[in-house]
């Protein structure tokens, strides 16, 4: 009864403080909201997954039918929105923001590819959209490295091709070949049997075309081969699920913010011992541990509710997952809660002044949110980053958020994280009721 009548004097005192209370409910929402558009995650949670990047592509000399199949297929990976410009348009998109990035490809480009010179291809990037533009940017990289890597055989088994009977008298090259749709370019390759010069590149082209297939055949030829297996649960591959980007957010940033507010509640005790509140509660029957259950069980009742209205309310507008049941969510948040409580009650333990414990309690917060998923998902971290990580609460916490948010997945799947955060929880209180029998016994609360 004596820990139950301090925690309900420290909890009405959280819900007196109104603006405290409006800081640590909104602030996430509307910092998840904009994370969640920013990354394509749609308006209230819907149509999910990461938007189509703008690129522009630049090329005014290239035949429209392979205009028409390059942009086709970029469009078909679902990953771009292409559009075909020239270099003065594209360079007033890419400044202006309206497209991640250009890629540019040189004047003259199939007369030297033909030729076997060298093709030198442009990529330009929109500084304000780095995530964006670096993503064209590897994603040519890798493309031309396999490219270059196939060429370099070709050219050393085959060394002297050329394609000469697509280049005029004048030096100019014939980009007949490739003009018109595909129904136009079909008849042309049939119906011209008696121009020598057609007769010659078909029975070129099909040599080239040969020689390729017998390369490619030759490297696709692997010693060692590596096969992995994403296994989908059958639930979910008989009923795939949209990914909705706010079941990442939202928890990463409801955790930052839910260490803030536990650090401001285990403030509290150095601000009762400096107002003399903590010296009048010890003239009554209460132990030093009683005192400091109350302050943990409030810190942890406040988390708690702070983390099902932002959940609950998350549900509704963003439309956040709440797991498979109904008990693994709340398992979580309240081992999430009381682990942080002990936490932040061990850091005004230790220290002896309200300003001493702020400027430690900001540390604390603001590396273990770098380091625990708190800014950036889990799964994006450095292998180095996860090892500073597992020890804060904080990590914990967000890997069993994002199995059961993010993944559907019940807590008897992954018992992991919620033990670890129940050790803590342990470890904490432990370390606390020592800390203050021991001061108790020094007198240093007086």
């Amino acid at each position: 009864m004596r820990v139950k009548a301090l925690a309900r004097k420290d909890i009405q005192r959280f819900f007196s403080d109104r603006r405290a209370l409006v800081v640590n409910l909104v602030l996430p929402l509307i910092l998840t909201f904009i994370m969640g558009i920013s990354f394509g995650g749609g308006m209230f949670g819907k149509g999910g997954g990461i938007s189509a990047i703008p690129l522009v592509l630049v090329g005014s000399d290239l035949p429209e039918m392979l205009k028409e199949r390059l942009a086709e297929g970029l469009r078909e990976s679902e990953m771009f929105a292409v559009t075909w410009t020239d270099s003065l348009q594209a360079d007033a998109l890419v400044r202006s923001g309206q497209a991640a990035a250009a890629v540019v490809l040189p004047p003259g480009i199939l007369e030297d590819f033909f030729r076997f010179e060298n093709v030198t291809l442009e990529v330009w990037k929109d500084p304000g959209s780095e995530l964006k533009a670096g993503i064209v940017e590897q994603i040519i990289s890798r493309t031309l490295r396999q490219y270059q890597a196939g060429e370099a055989a070709y050219l050393g088994l085959w060394p002297q091709q050329e394609y000469s009977e697509l280049i005029r008298e004048d030096g100019s090259f014939d980009d007949s070949l490739f003009s018109g749709d595909t129904r136009q370019l079909w008849q042309r390759w049939r119906e011209t049997s008696d121009d020598p010069r057609w007769v010659e590149a078909r029975q070129n082209m099909a040599l080239a075309i040969d020689r390729h297939l017998a390369l490619s055949e030759a490297l696709q030829e692997p010693v060692v081969t590596l096969t992995v297996h994403d296994k989908t649960p059958i639930a979910e591959e008989n009923n795939p699920q949209e990914v909705n980007l706010f079941n990442y957010f939202l928890p990463g940033f409801s955790v930052f913010f839910l260490m803030f507010a536990v650090s401001a509640s285990a403030r509290d005790l150095h601000r009762e011992m400096a107002a003399g509140t903590f010296q009048r509660q010890m003239l009554a029957p209460v132990t030093g541990a009683d005192f400091l259950l109350g302050k943990w069980a409030s810190a942890s009742f406040q988390g708690i509710f702070q983390l099902l209205v932002l959940f609950l309310v998350g549900a509704v507008l963003f439309q956040v997952n709440l797991g498979p049941n109904l008990w693994s969510l709340p398992l979580a948040v309240l081992l999430c809660c009381t682990s942080a409580a002990g936490l932040f009650l061990l850091i005004a333990l230790i220290t002896t002044s309200e300003k001493m414990m702020d400027s430690i309690s900001t540390v604390v917060v603001l590396v273990s949110a770098m380091v625990g998923g708190n800014m950036m998902p889990l799964d994006s971290l450095p292998a180095w980053v996860h090892s500073f990580g597992q020890f804060g609460f904080n990590y914990w916490a967000n890997l069993s958020f994002n199995n059961i948010m993010g993944k559907n997945k019940s807590c008897s799947e992954d018992l992991q994280p919620l033990l670890v955060l129940l050790l803590m929880t342990a470890g904490f209180m432990v370390i606390n009721l020592v800390l203050v029998r021991f001061k108790m016994r020094k007198g240093v609360q007086a």
